[in-house]
Parts: C-alpha cells; sequence; structure tokens
C-alpha cells in the first residue's frame, strides 16, 4: 500500500495504470473462468443423474426380463413333463393311471 502512495505521489501514473488494466482483465478472465466451471459443472451433475436414472430402468428391465424368462421356462416344463399332466388330471385317464399303475407314485 505506501508503494502505491510513493508511486502516486512520485508521478509515476504509468505503472499504476498498467496495473489496474492488469487487475481488470485478471479479474473479467476470472469470472468468465468462473461462469465455464458452473456450466460444465451443471452438465456435469446433470449427465450423472440422467445416467443413474438409465441405470436403475436398466436393472428393472433386466429383473422383470428374467422373471419372464423364469415363468416360461416353468411353463414349458409343465408341458413338456407329461407325466405331470396325466397323473395331476381330474379325467378318467388320470384316476386310472394313479389307482391302476405305478406310474404315478
Amino acid at each position: 500500500m505506501t508503494e502505491h502512495m510513493t508511486q502516486n505521489q512520485t508521478g509515476d501514473v504509468a505503472t499504476i495504470s498498467t496495473n489496474d488494466v492488469l487487475m481488470k482483465s485478471l479479474v473479467r478472465q476470472l469470472k468468465i473462468l468462473n461462469i465455464w466451471i458452473t456450466f460444465f459443472g451443471s452438465l456435469v451433475v446433470v449427465a450423472m443423474v440422467v445416467m443413474a436414472i438409465l441405470l436403475f430402468s436398466l436393472i428393472g428391465f433386466i429383473k422383470d426380463t428374467g422373471t419372464k424368462i423364469d415363468n416360461a421356462r416353468t411353463q414349458a416344463n409343465d408341458s413338456v413333463n407329461l407325466k405331470k399332466q396325466a397323473c395331476e388330471g381330474n379325467d378318467g385317464f388320470s384316476d386310472f393311471l394313479r389307482s391302476s399303475t405305478g406310474v404315478c407314485d
């Protein structure tokens, strides 16, 4: 602070105005840099939120698909399993198999 006062008293105005211009330029550049950092930081946060939502949806889709595959597999096994269909039926053939043969044991 004393140097600026001394410079003012000696009449070295050019140095002070150059420093002021340089300081204003640096402040302006820092403001611009702050705006860009804020913009890109916000962009990164939004991208992470979108990725989290997509990941959550993907996990739900995979879980639902796995359940559907298991259900389809169970239905396919039940439709192919003739012994189960014949022994657990309510018709006369099923009654005959259960009572007269040892197939259903």
